[in-house]
């Protein structure tokens, strides 16, 4: 037990996931697709970025990394100086304070080393007239404000202009540009902030082209992390939306294909496979149903035509005998007619008793056709009543066929407070049958019992119920196999004192027209009749000798 208690919740959980409907199944594996994809995507992109950000590193550490500014334009030493703007109203008016360096005005730029993340160990600094003349990478900008009234009017209502401004004019421009802006810059006198201050009502800033240092392995993992994604998702898609097709679609309809094919073929010798889904699962269970009944079925025809087979046997054989006989007699009286004698009186009475024999077979056979086409017609019954009415059926007729017998009732008893379900009409027909037998062989006594049992199950008999094969000595042959498990029997038992049954009996004493002693009134037919009736209601027939003497027949009816 120990072994097996740790695998019993995974079992659990394979045996939850192949019962789940095809739809919570699909969005279980879109939840899957889901899930996965976006963790695959966020480490992979993860993982590339952190690759392009080393090679971006290295790349920038090689270069300077330009602030954007904003700037103002020093007409006197033709650069570029480093400032603040001061927004004084909140409405695109600004005053813009430069601070010149000796450093900046000697045309060098001020470098800044940043540590830390992914700019460690990138310079940055200041741009210079030089720099955004000579490098390409390097635009400059108007930083805009400062427009007069004019200026939007004329712009509709948006005078920035955001067109490049050219290195080589920007002198021109801003002092153009300083002489038709408001001056804001009066508003602080120049040099009233100290020595080394610039003030201007126009500003720059300064933009650098970062894709031209990029790398082409730099691009490549960013392309590379843009598409990992839709990477990620088609590939799970198809991959699990393969799998949900293959398990939950493809296996079911091939099974079902597969068993329909062979039931058309009428091969029925197989189980259907366990199929996921509690939709196409639950038809294939419906199918496996279909295919034990249609077993069930077959063999059932299998042994009607089986015993139709015997049966025909058996009245063909006994028919020869009052045909042989019909046959020599006629023809000792056509020779005695050819010599002009009279016919014999005995020929005609032997004539006469072989045509009523025949007529007897003729009448049998009927009632066995007819036998086969019964209708089992159950009622619910109280136990103990039936019981009564039986054992009281039974002291009636051994009293009216064989009133020098005795017989004895005390065990036709059942449990109060029971109702069953029995066709009484043919319970008691199979009675009058078996005491019928049992009078013309018991010696002193015959002794009746009734009972209720559990029906044993068969060994190898499928989930669906079905029923076991027939046994060799032909009278077990059990009519149910209706599949709603456990069934309760009514065991009717019936025994004499007599000789009891021959080996030969034991074997075949259920098949029809087989008896040691028939005779013209007795063809041997009456185990068989009960046979035949004990299947219809769902039971069987046993044939035993008792541990002394006599003979023991058990029927037994499912109730």
């Amino acid at each position: 037990m120990s072994a097996r208690s740790p695998r019993r919740p995974l079992e659990r959980l394979r045996a939850w996931w192949r019962g789940l409907p095809i739809m919570r199944a699909f969005f279980c594996f879109v939840a899957i697709w889901a899930v996965a994809s976006l963790a695959f995507s966020l480490a992979t992109i993860t993982v590339l970025m952190e690759a392009f950000y080393r090679i971006d590193g290295e790349a920038r550490a090689s270069r300077l990394e330009v602030n954007g500014g904003p700037y103002i334009y020093d007409a006197r030493n033709d650069e570029l100086v480093p400032a603040s703007a001061m927004d004084l109203n909140g409405t695109d008016q600004f005053v813009f304070i430069g601070f010149t360096d000796s450093s900046v005005l000697n045309g060098s730029s001020v470098d800044v080393v940043i540590a830390g993340g992914w700019n460690d160990g990138v310079r940055v600094g200041y741009a210079t007239m030089d720099m955004v003349r000579t490098d390409d990478t390097l635009t400059v900008y108007d930083w805009g404000g400062n427009y007069t009234e004019e200026d939007y009017i004329e712009a509709d209502g948006n005078p920035y202009r955001d067109d490049p401004v050219d290195p080589d004019d920007l002198a021109a421009y801003d002092a153009r540009e300083r002489a038709t802006r408001v001056r804001n810059d009066q508003v602080i006198a120049e040099g009233s902030l100290g020595e080394g201050m610039l003030v201007s009502n126009v500003g720059y800033y300064v933009s650098q082209d970062d894709g031209a240092y990029a790398t082409g392995a730099g691009m490549a993992l960013r392309i590379a992390a843009g598409l990992s994604p839709f990477l990620y998702l088609g590939v799970f898609a198809i991959a699990l939306f393969r799998r949900f097709y293959r398990t939950r679609l493809e296996a079911p309809s091939d099974a079902l294909r597969m068993a329909t094919d062979r039931v058309a073929r009428q091969d029925l010798d197989f189980e259907m496979p366990q199929v996921a889904g509690r939709e196409l699962g639950g038809l294939a269970r419906a199918f496996e149903r279909m295919r034990a009944s249609l077993v069930r079925s077959q063999r059932e025809l299998w042994r009607t035509a089986e015993e139709r087979r015997r049966l025909n046997a058996a009245f063909a054989h006994d028919l020869r005998t009052p045909v042989t006989v019909l046959k020599g007699t006629v023809e000792m009286a056509q020779m005695r007619a050819e010599h002009g004698e009279a016919p014999n009186p005995d020929a005609l009475r032997t004539i006469a008793g072989q045509v009523g024999r025949l007529e007897s077979y003729a009448t049998a056979m009927s009632g066995i056709a007819r036998l086969e086409d019964r209708k089992v017609v159950r009622s619910e019954v109280d136990a103990p009543e039936l019981a009564r009415d039986l054992a009281g059926q039974a002291r009636a007729y051994v009293s009216a066929r064989a009133p020098e017998l005795a017989v004895d009732t005390d065990a036709v008893r059942l449990p109060e407070g029971m109702r069953l379900l029995v066709d009484r009409s043919l319970v008691e027909e199979v009675l009058d049958n078996l005491l019928s037998n049992a009078c013309g062989h018991a010696g002193e006594r015959i002794e009746v019992s009734l009972a209720l049992e559990d029906a044993p199950v068969a060994p190898g008999a499928d989930s669906a119920g079905d029923a076991a094969a027939p046994a060799p000595d032909g009278c077990r042959q059990d009519g149910s196999g209706t599949g709603e498990g456990p069934r309760r029997l009514l065991a009717l038992r019936v025994s004499d004192d007599g000789p009891g049954f021959t080996p030969e009996a034991l074997r075949r004493g259920c098949e029809p027209f087989f008896g040691e002693a028939k005779s013209a009134e007795h063809f041997g037919l009456g185990l068989n009749i009960v046979q035949t009736l004990a299947r219809l209601h769902g039971g069987a027939v046993e044939l035993a000798n008792a541990d002394g003497r006599g003979a023991v027949v058990t029927v037994r009816f499912e109730v």
